[in-house]
């Protein structure tokens, strides 16, 4: 085979884009026009949506969202789609005047599991470290308070070009 056809067909091949991930949303987060914070948003993915990822550069994923391509922060999507809390609750974003929000940190709402409880009572857990677990449980953070933080203290995707 010719030298330069060769060569020709590793360069068309190294230059065809690599093919496209889904991956999913794991909160509700902004598709962004570029790689950076000020950059123009083309929209919003909801916790669960998929979008096609058609590579990664930096922290940023590139992916194609209504037809352009976009970018999105890098653990703000997940290989697997986030479980539909809402979909559990019959639809209601409440419940009892709880945000869905708050139902995100999960083990709050249940306390100890059944096996925990029963290692707990075998190992003659004192009662006030079972309390102190519980109380950690009830303060668990919400993807939204996470994101907040990040915000605030520069970090994540709020970190500057160095990142933090």
């Amino acid at each position: 085979m010719d030298r330069r056809l060769v060569v020709g067909l590793v360069l068309v091949l190294m230059a065809a884009p690599a093919l496209a991930e889904t991956m999913y949303a794991r909160y509700s987060t902004p598709v962004r026009a570029g790689r950076t914070l000020g950059s123009a948003t083309l929209g919003t993915l909801a916790q669960g949506q998929a979008v096609q990822v058609v590579g990664r550069e930096g922290r940023y994923y590139r992916t194609v969202y209504a037809g352009t391509t976009g970018w999105v922060y890098y653990n703000k999507l997940a290989d697997t789609k986030p479980e539909d809390v809402s979909a559990a609750l019959g639809g209601d974003l409440s419940l009892g005047g709880l945000e869905l929000t708050e139902l995100e940190s999960g083990g709050a709402l249940r306390g100890l599991s059944p096996m925990a409880e029963n290692y707990a009572e075998a190992a003659e857990i004192p009662k006030w470290a079972v309390d102190a677990v519980e109380q950690m449980q009830e303060r668990g953070v919400t993807a939204r308070e996470l994101d907040d933080f990040e915000r605030e203290g520069g970090l994540g995707e709020y970190a500057g070009e160095g990142g933090r």
